[in-house]
């Protein structure tokens, strides 16, 4: 069948001095622990509270450098003593010259040596290469190190320079980052991904995937999850939401999470998926092989969503009563270029890629939420309201955009190739010989199976065939286009680059 349409202890001490340890140990060891040797700490600079200051020289320079890196700090509780085990880090100025210094060069900070100072803080002190003195004063609360640092040139050296430096560091989280928009936290391993669901004050947070990640529970150390795994439910007596929603940005960076296996035996589980409920934003993610079973709102992807989703894609099995969607469960939110694969189940509202849109709402006007430019291969099985696409769709709430569906679909009552249940479809079609259904009660369109592989067909009812869609003529039907006719290059962009790439291929025979 095929239907298509437009849409994150206190140490004891016996010195005033070692004081300072229990600010590294509340977040290493647990209260009330004692370090028996020196630990190691990773700290991520802010750069946007991190800067050297450099001036002096003949030319009376002042320049100013933001710092963005790592370093970790090495400290023995017992000694009394911290060093700079490992620098790696940048400071680059805002000026068109673009002018950059090595931190651990112009410091010299792995080779200071660092002492700890009876007011709690760590004084490191050595000399830079050009026989500067350093001096660098460490004060570390809670997660955060704040260091101030100055070089002293030798006397009578005018021609010197002198470094300062003002920095804020966080103790390292995930594989890396710090959480921003312009530096997020780095998700590289499965140990970070179910740190990330264990620290619901990081929701809000911006996080990138570093690489594909791999939840097996045959894995060393894998586990099949009883709910989802960032922003779960905490209660399953309760109907509604009880827990903390990711408001923040998680960008897949074209990786995959794939084999999440979440089964949960307790049948009123709600909010079932990598992420339970969503109200922020996930990109360039894909959700490949994960085996999905709860209650109602159940996705291979997310549970529920008032947030957006885009070019993401889900495969495998999603199974639940209400709500069920191959991508989404319930679906308050926008999908945007994303796909589903696999096989969907449920009792009612259930779709390929989202089960229900736009629920709850009392709205009737433009639309809040929408569904487009995407497309299901999912096989749907459901009772009530079962779609390729979308189980219901909320017509006064929601829209279905450039969007198709080509998996078989089955169910006992408003069953439907793209939506299950929907108030209108305009500019749709479905095949009636493939599906073997000759009229629509939601107003789509009835064509033959070679009406619906001729482009006329479609550009007769305003379909855009260069910008969105494309067809193999007589061969195939509809489907999504990657890039637009436009985006010679496929940069995803239309722009002057395109037009470039154009004349420099010019009668050349070969493809820009």
């Amino acid at each position: 069948m095929h239907r298509l349409s437009k849409t994150f202890g206190l140490l004891l001490s016996l010195l005033l001095a070692v004081c300072l340890f229990g600010h590294i140990a509340q977040a290493k060891y647990g209260a009330g622990s004692v370090a028996a040797s020196a630990e190691t700490s990773t700290y991520v600079f802010a750069p946007d509270q991190s800067t050297v200051v450099q001036t002096g020289g003949i030319a009376s320079v002042h320049w100013t450098y933001s710092i963005k890196g790592e370093f970790q700090l090495t400290v023995d509780p017992n000694a009394g003593v911290a060093s700079f085990a490992h620098v790696d880090a940048n400071a680059t100025d805002d000026s068109p010259f673009k002018r950059t210094l090595d931190l651990n060069h112009v410091f010299n900070m792995t080779s200071l040596a660092g002492t700890v100072e009876p007011t709690g803080s760590i004084k490191f002190t050595g000399k830079a290469t050009d026989d500067s003195d350093i001096l660098i004063t460490a004060t570390l609360q809670d997660d955060v190190a704040h260091l101030i640092g100055q070089t002293t040139p030798p006397p009578n050296s005018a021609d010197f320079f002198i470094f300062s430096l003002d920095a804020v560091a966080q103790l390292r989280k995930y594989g890396g980052g710090s959480g921003t928009a312009d530096d997020p936290y780095q998700i590289a391993s499965a140990d970070d991904l179910v740190a990330l669901g264990e620290t619901p004050e990081d929701y809000d947070k911006h996080f990138i995937l570093t690489d594909d990640i791999d939840l097996d529970p045959n894995r060393p150390g894998g586990k099949v999850f009883d709910r989802a795994i960032i922003a779960p439910d905490s209660n399953d007596s309760e109907d509604w939401f009880q827990g903390t929603p990711f408001t923040g940005v998680f960008d897949g960076n074209g990786h995959v999470i794939r084999n999440a296996v979440m089964n949960t035996m307790n049948m009123r589980a709600h909010y079932i998926g990598l992420f339970g409920l969503l109200h922020g934003e996930i990109r360039n993610l894909g959700a490949e092989d994960v085996s999905v079973f709860g209650w109602d709102y159940v996705g291979g992807l997310v549970g529920e969503s008032d947030g957006i989703i885009i070019n993401c894609h889900s495969t495998g099995s999603v199974n639940g009563d209400w709500s069920v969607g191959g991508l989404v469960g319930l679906n308050n939110g926008d999908i945007v270029r994303c796909y589903s694969s696999g096989q969907v189940s449920g009792n009612e509202n259930v779709g390929g890629l989202a089960g229900f849109t736009g629920w709850g709402f009392a709205w009737c006007g433009p639309a809040l939420f929408h569904i487009q430019s995407c497309y299901s291969r999912c096989q749907v099985t459901g009772g009530v309201c079962a779609g390729g696409l979308a189980g219901d769709v909320s017509g006064c709430v929601a829209d279905v955009i450039e969007c198709y569906s080509t998996g078989p679909v089955s169910g006992s009552k408003y069953i439907g190739g793209l939506a299950g249940s929907c108030t209108t479809c305009l500019n749709s079609f479905w095949d009636i010989q493939t599906s073997g259904q000759a009229t629509s009660i939601w107003g789509a369109t009835g064509k033959t199976t070679a009406e619906m592989q001729k482009a006329k067909t479609f550009l007769d009812a305003g379909w855009d065939f260069v910008n969105i869609w494309d067809i193999g003529e007589n061969q195939t039907y509809p489907y999504l286009r990657k890039y637009s006719a436009a985006d010679i290059n496929q940069d995803a962009s239309v722009n002057l680059l395109d037009l470039a790439a154009l004349a420099e291929n010019w009668l050349t025979g070969v493809a820009p």
